[in-house]
């Protein structure tokens, strides 16, 4: 499906929601559940909290649908609220100390055929390239993951780390970066090879 039949399709699933429509709640449920359970499973392991978040979402949704608008990307909004849901549950667990010295560990995992990989040694360079993300910020694995792995925009990648676009550019800039200058570290060629080709921020 091309991306702007795409993005027609969810906006008119989103519309009929919006205009009250049940099966278009119950679409919303079955194409997006999983992925937020994926999505927040990534920032703890808590696997009851992620499900409670995840259903709270959606019950809000339902519940609260004549107060919302049209939303340009229905997966990036709900992953916002995925987010937004899980985060709320940290601060309340650290209300003792300043939320600003918390930063909740992110987990990427990358698939075999994502943009971050371009080598025809796929699995060994996922391998590799596992190894060097555990050497990385939260931020860091978060913003490649967004990148590379959800291919989300900029844009995208600023609302979800409420940050501002040249911020994320430079995050990105100074990852793919470090990403590189470790490989070329471990002084090996196996190491090296595809990872020393991981593309550059666009």
């Amino acid at each position: 499906m091309k991306p702007r039949d795409y993005k027609q399709q969810t906006g008119e699933l989103w519309s009929r929601f919006l205009s009250g429509s049940d099966e278009a709640f119950a679409s919303l449920y079955s194409d997006y559940a999983d992925l937020l359970y994926a999505y927040g499973s990534r920032f703890t392991s808590n696997q009851e909290l992620v499900k409670d978040c995840v259903q709270e979402i959606f019950i809000k949704l339902y519940t609260g649908r004549k107060g919302l608008n049209q939303v340009e990307n229905i997966k990036v909004y709900l992953m916002q609220a995925m987010k937004h849901a899980l985060f709320d549950y940290f601060r309340k667990e650290v209300d003792h100390y300043p939320i600003d010295s918390i930063e909740p560990t992110f987990h990427a995992e990358f698939t075999a055929d994502t943009g971050l990989m371009e080598s025809e040694h796929l699995h060994a360079q996922k391998q590799r390239i596992s190894r060097l993300l555990e050497h990385l910020t939260p931020r860091q694995r978060e913003v490649l993951y967004y990148r590379f792995e959800e291919e989300l925009s900029d844009e995208e990648i600023c609302r979800l780390m409420q940050m501002n676009y040249q911020s994320v550019r430079n995050l990105l800039h100074r990852t793919i970066l470090k990403i590189r200058t470790m490989a070329a570290e471990a002084g090996r060629d196996r190491a090296t090879d595809g990872v020393s080709h991981v593309p550059e921020a666009k």
